[in-house]
């Protein structure tokens, strides 16, 4: 398995390994401590039975009880730490149950159910259930981790349509949100960064040694309008249909962070925000948006305020997701070298383990260490380090875990590299890592992603169905 050139031969071996160590049979056998299976047997055989008898309106009640991603503690990691590939095979079944049902609903007659009622249902059902996001991290050249990860999802058809990154994960944020699944067909696998010769990726990102400032920003800029168009995040919504968020930092002192998106800002450009989620605070200059008009014509944006690197406030924005979107699950791709310390491996250790425990320890005396240090030395240099202590105290007290965890093993990059990547034979060696540390979780992401991307689907499709009835009603009426 760990030698594996693509998922396929992966996949065949992680099928023989389940087959001997015993996890097949564990997988077949319905009960375990790990999850009530009582009562999601007793959920699918009401289920399974209504939709038997085809009697439409049992199986809209049944789904009215409750759609849960984590009903009777399904959606636990710890049930897919137990196998190679996928987990209990009765969760599987339910989860295919359940999308079943959904496409019964969205297609049955007139006369069965009726479109205001299918639309209430949906909504209900959206706004239950939730979704899922990916959040892409931010970790300068090792941005081509990110790439392995994405390919993985877009080839199985199960990337997110809510996606958020900072610095480097905006950079993969913009590329993927202005541009369609037909466009993105193996396009992260052959994308490479190219820029003038004489600086590095590295210094793209802010570490520069001997370098000019305004010789290394321009080489930034010239990256990232090769890779972007001139889009707003409107713009790139209507072409995609993805919710893209790019986090930035203000420069102001009291200003807090924020979150671009179509929603909150939807004629803010695309470029600029990466532009300024790009720029790494005293290593390069804070950037100003820039926005389009009415008429297509591109102004300043907040003209007074300078935005830099997203990451260093807000690298994964849970809370404004969940607030904005309605998600409550959360798929993270991380390649920060800062967070490693404090990010709790996703290991097959639970939250209650010895070595967990310990890190949590740590951290914290951590945590608590900085800010007595900054109480103590604040007077005596007066305050002179305050920017410092305060951009660091962000970047520790921010939250780095998500649901599913992908995470970088620097054991996957050779021992030459300084966590920043320029050699060809580097950039493919961080593309299977990212290839390799998705793969064991596509069964857990699509038993999480699976049911709000159908939902979402039907959703979409009544909506336009419904306004297209609308449009001819309208028509009709004009002519008579």
């Amino acid at each position: 398995m760990a030698n594996a050139s693509c998922y396929s031969e992966w996949h065949k071996y992680a099928c023989q390994h389940d087959r001997v160590s015993g996890a097949e049979e564990w997988k077949l056998r319905e009960h375990c401590d790990l999850y009530d299976a009582r009562q999601i047997k007793k959920r699918y055989k009401a289920l399974q039975l209504t939709i038997s008898e085809g009697d439409l309106e049992e199986v809209l009640f049944a789904l009215n009880e409750g759609i849960h991603g984590n009903m009777g503690g399904m959606g636990s990691t710890a049930l897919y730490r137990q196998s190679k590939l996928g987990t209990k095979s009765l969760i599987d079944n339910y989860v295919n149950l359940i999308i079943t049902a959904l496409k019964l609903i969205a297609d049955a007659p007139e006369s069965a159910i009726h479109t205001d009622d299918k639309l209430a249902f949906f909504r209900r059902a959206s706004h239950c259930y939730g979704r899922s996001a990916l959040s892409l991290s931010g970790g300068a050249g090792l941005i081509y981790f990110h790439h392995g990860v994405v390919d993985t999802l877009l080839q199985h058809e199960i990337l997110p349509n809510v996606l958020s990154g900072a610095s480097a994960g905006a950079w993969m944020a913009a590329q993927i949100g202005t541009r369609s699944d037909a466009e993105l067909k193996d396009y992260f696998i052959n994308k490479r960064y190219e820029m003038d010769s004489g600086i590095s990726l590295k210094e793209v990102f802010g570490v520069a040694r001997g370098r000019g400032r305004a010789d290394i920003e321009n080489a930034r800029d010239d990256v990232i309008d090769s890779f972007v168009d001139n889009l707003t995040f409107q713009e790139a919504f209507e072409h995609t249909g993805r919710y893209i968020n790019i986090s930035v930092a203000p420069v102001e002192r009291h200003q807090r962070s924020r979150l671009l998106n179509a929603i909150a800002s939807p004629n803010v450009t695309i470029r600029s925000a990466v532009k300024a989620s790009s720029s790494i605070p005293g290593l390069l200059d804070p950037v100003e948006l820039e926005a389009k008009d009415s008429r297509g014509r591109v102004k300043p944006y907040l003209r007074s305020r300078r935005w830099y690197d997203g990451s260093m406030a807000e690298d994964l924005p849970f809370k404004r997701l969940s607030r904005m979107y309605g998600v409550n699950h959360y798929i993270v791709s991380m390649i920060n070298p800062v967070a490693t310390p404090f990010l709790a491996a996703d290991s097959g250790t639970g939250t209650g383990s010895l070595s967990h425990s310990a890190r949590t320890l740590v951290n914290v005396a951590f945590k608590e260490a900085l800010q007595t240090t900054r109480r103590w030395l604040s007077p005596v240099t007066l305050g002179l380090f305050d920017p410092a202590f305060a951009t660091l105290h962000h970047l520790v007290n921010q939250d780095y875990v998500g649901d599913i965890n992908i995470v970088l093993d620097g054991a996957s990059i050779s021992r030459g590299n300084t966590r920043f990547v320029y050699q060809k034979n580097e950039i493919q060696e961080l593309i299977r890592a990212g290839q390799r540390a998705t793969w064991p979780k596509l069964d857990q992401i699509k038993n999480s992603v699976r049911i709000s991307r159908e939902i979402d689907e039907i959703l979409q499709n009544l909506d336009q169905s419904v306004a297209t009835e609308q449009h001819t009603r309208y028509r009709t009426r004009m002519i008579m």
